[in-house]
């Protein structure tokens, strides 16, 4: 596999899309789109007579998961009709009857739809970096959220290519795309809502009550026959691990570890970041006790835990670069099996799909 290669594969697809009036007309209306969120969003937050320090973190949320979300549409429209596409309009048995190896042509269809998607970015970009300057993000989180919509848009441009492999239409590469995005997204949290019964069990809560009768000034006696109910615990650091896969979740994760203030901060990103690290706790099954007459355990244990998770915004390792890696992973399995599906020769085809 030569540079070459990948980069004559690379040039020739950017050609296609830049010389296409509806790409630059999909980038304008794009950077439009931002133009308006920005302004009126902007222009509510200074007529309701908001703090620059409270509605910037709130906008920068915004325009970040808006810039995801899009790309998440868009990344697999770049993709996921790249080689059947090709196979249906006869052209991608000339690319297969050069000297160009199948895994050039993979990785160059995989980079060119890529670099695409990146173009999105690259308009949404400067709005990320003003509002970041004036208080929405500090340059840490700013660089860890950059890199997981890098990553997350090659990952899904990787499983578009993947499946425009394997299908014949078009159409059923784009829809299964969708589908993967989907259980990323959404599937994830349903997935973790669903097994969570299934990690609930029951904890005996014994409480002792004051007996005022018997009590003084200076001491108190409990009655001695405890309260006793049940109640149930779900083991969510058993299930946790569900959400890591969830792009938005990753993106809470890096906000979590560099927030812009401490625990009762209201940022949707690191307010979902520490929700998710709260889940990660431990939950214990044991019978709890409580008697207001015994000796008050001593605290200093818990002080300690949460004064840290107050400094440092989680109480657990960052999970964001797993997430980043099984992005990545997911993106280079699409990518080995388009280059595995456009070996020539190709041997017995399925039924439907033809070189040229």
């Amino acid at each position: 596999m030569s540079r070459q290669g990948i980069r004559t594969v690379m040039v020739l697809e950017l050609r296609q899309r830049v010389r296409s009036t509806r790409w630059w007309v999909m980038l304008l209306v794009w950077a439009l789109v931002l133009v308006v969120l920005f302004v009126g969003m902007t222009g509510l937050a200074v007529s309701a007579g908001a703090e620059r320090e409270e509605f910037a973190p709130v906008l920068y949320d915004m325009v970040l998961c808006f810039v995801l979300g899009i790309g998440l549409i868009v990344a697999p429209t770049l993709s996921a009709t790249s080689i059947n596409g090709d196979r249906a309009d006869a052209t991608l048995a000339l690319l297969q009857a050069t000297a160009l190896r199948s895994r050039e042509i993979a990785v160059g269809k995989l980079l060119a739809a890529w670099l695409a998607a990146m173009a999105f970015l690259a308009v949404a970009l400067p709005f990320l970096l003003i509002l970041a300057a004036v208080g929405g993000a500090n340059l840490p989180t700013l660089l860890g959220h950059l890199l997981l919509l890098v990553v997350t848009l090659g990952s899904v441009c990787g499983i578009g290519l993947g499946f425009s492999a394997l299908t014949a239409r078009t159409s059923a590469s784009a829809v299964l795309t969708y589908l993967v995005v989907a259980a990323l997204t959404v599937g994830t949290p349903m997935a973790t809502v669903l097994v969570a019964p299934m990690v609930q069990e029951q904890q005996e809560s014994i409480t002792y009550s004051i007996d005022y009768d018997a009590s003084t000034d200076d001491q108190l006696v409990c009655r001695e026959d405890p309260y006793r109910y049940h109640n149930t615990v779900t083991h969510t650091e058993r299930i946790w691990w569900l959400l890591i896969p969830n792009p938005f979740v990753a993106l809470g994760d890096v906000s979590t570890r560099a927030p812009l203030s401490h625990y009762n901060s209201d940022n949707f990103l690191e307010g979902l970041g520490r929700a998710i690290d709260t889940m990660r706790d431990p939950q214990s099954s044991e019978p709890t006790v409580h008697n207001p007459c015994a000796e008050q355990a001593d605290d200093s244990d818990d002080d300690v835990y949460e004064s840290s998770r107050d400094e440092s915004g989680a109480g657990h390792v960052a999970f964001w670069p797993a997430s980043a890696a099984l992005l990545l992973l997911l993106g280079a399995g699409g990518a080995w099996v388009a280059a595995r599906r456009l070996r020539v020769p190709a041997g017995p085809l399925p039924r439907g799909i033809r070189l040229a």
